[in-house]
């Protein structure tokens, strides 16, 4: 093969693959998107309505080609059945931000022209809202759904499309219909709920319990409970559930006269017949919340680390906290800037005291408050803050845990750091017992009264040795069995 012809071939088989990636869509425009029925997650469309739908698209254009992938209109293809009229465009906009766009008759597909085209190398999600009306099949309560698919496209300021059509796939981050198939439903509502009852708590909550007939409609995929004519909540079926009477807590209502309904739904667009209103006359709160579950105190480097669990009482909504010295009144405990420490419920749960307290016995305390200010009994701990072993003497085999052990505390040696630790002898000097701090913010070390071997020791006087790093103090301690 002379160079010619070699020449020749090579540039013939560029022009085909320049063609080839051309016709087969190749872009380095990457995209993905999904349609939804607005407020429905579930792609359903009852038949013969008019919907809002909405278009994501994921649009990749880091690697865009100038002017031949600047994106100036996005088309989409409906389904047979499906017109669009261009008043029934709604907005187009780019991650958030409304964008002006002119919808363009087309036969069978909505053609959004942008004003200015989509020239630059971001990462993008855009959204396209327009209103449709569904078609007529045939469809009876029998029916199988009839699946419909949409499609989608860029197109660049020639109207030349930028690759193919738009892939399906998550576009918008969320769990709902992920791709252009939506589902058509018999446009048949389901029967009205029955059974629908309610009642105001009687035990001092201001909570309605309101309860009703299970729908026996598989298709009932929720219900939609109204108070004083607003939407309450949209409660969903339980997959599964072998109750026969559904349920909700309204709570922490406000006082007074309110009247509730309930529908039943297959899809937002397809819903039962409101029910006859149940009115209740609700009371004021004035039931005390339960405490909060479980309250520890603990000390660590001078620092007291408060932490408590939630109070079972759902309209609980703050936390207050108390200090005192044992057998002292206790009284609100304060942050650094003087203020009571009151922590919103969903927060964290702890607190940091970190004042140094100095030695002695102090009381900490926390209690619930619901939103009509009732308040929990307070539960309790007691922090001990020690110069030398206490209690001296205990009692190994008492149900007290604040007597059956004995706690030596590494301020015994005052102005030291380093590793802790506790030895123990007894009156023969004879060694019975380690202990060990594995954590060096550890700053109390406890002893239950028992040898290494886990037997407890016999009545007596015992010597200690506490040692912080390189200093040491020794004492004795009486063991009472």
């Amino acid at each position: 093969m002379n160079a010619k012809r070699y020449l020749y071939l090579l540039v013939g088989l560029i022009a085909f693959f320049v063609a080839w990636f051309g016709i087969s869509g190749h872009t380095a425009v990457t995209s993905i998107g999904e349609i939804n029925v607005k407020d429905d997650d579930q792609g359903l469309i009852p038949a013969g309505s008019t919907v809002t739908l909405i278009v994501t698209l994921r649009i990749d254009r880091s690697l865009a080609k100038p002017v031949d992938e600047d994106i100036k209109t996005i088309e989409i293809i409906l389904p047979a059945g499906f017109a669009v009229a261009p008043s029934n465009f709604r907005s187009f906009s780019r991650d958030g931000r409304q964008l002006d766009a002119v919808p363009e008759p087309a036969r069978n597909r909505l053609r959004v022209g942008l004003d200015k085209a989509i020239a630059d190398f971001e990462n993008t999600l855009n959204e396209i809202i327009f209103d449709t009306r569904a078609p007529y099949p045939t469809l009876t309560p029998d029916t199988i759904a009839e699946e419909v698919t949409f499609r989608a496209r860029l197109r660049n300021i020639e109207d030349i499309p930028i690759g193919g059509f738009i892939q399906p796939g998550n576009a918008d981050g969320r769990p709902n219909n992920d791709d252009f198939t939506l589902q058509i439903i018999p446009n048949i509502p389901p029967d009205a709920v029955e059974g629908f009852r309610g009642a105001r708590n009687t035990n001092g909550e201001n909570d309605v319990s309101l309860s009703w007939q299970k729908s026996d409609n598989p298709d009932v995929a929720g219900y939609f409970i109204y108070r004083d004519d607003a939407l309450r909540i949209d409660l969903q079926v339980e997959i599964d559930s072998s109750r026969n009477t559904e349920m909700f807590l309204d709570v922490n209502v406000v006082p007074g006269t309110h009247d509730y309904a309930i529908e039943a739904y297959k899809t937002p667009l397809l819903r039962s017949k409101r029910s006859d209103t149940v009115t209740i006359e609700v009371l004021p709160d004035t039931a005390r919340p339960q405490p909060p579950e479980s309250f520890t105190v603990a000390e660590s480097d001078d620092i007291i680390h408060l932490s408590w669990g939630d109070s079972p009482t759902p309209d609980v909504v703050k936390y207050r906290l108390f200090f005192g010295k044992l057998g002292a009144p206790l009284t609100p405990l304060r942050n650094q800037d003087g203020a009571n420490v009151e922590m919103s419920r969903g927060g964290t749960n702890e607190f940091l005291d970190e004042r140094r307290l100095g030695i002695g016995a102090f009381v900490y305390a926390v209690e619930a408050v619901d939103e009509a200010g009732n308040r929990s009994e307070q539960i309790d701990q007691i922090l001990r803050i020690l110069d030398k072993p206490f209690p001296n003497p205990f009692t190994p085999l008492s149900n007290n845990p604040n007597f059956n052990r004995v706690v030596f505390p590494a301020r015994a040696i005052e102005g030291v750091d380093g590793e802790f630790s506790v030895l123990i002898f007894n009156i023969s000097g004879v060694l019975i017992r380690e202990l060990k701090s594995t954590d060096p913010g550890v700053r109390d070390l406890e002893w239950e009264g028992k040898d290494e071997a886990g037997d407890v020791v016999e009545s007596g006087v015992y010597i200690y040795q506490i040692q912080v790093g390189e200093s040491f103090n020794t004492g004795t301690v009486i063991v009472v069995k």
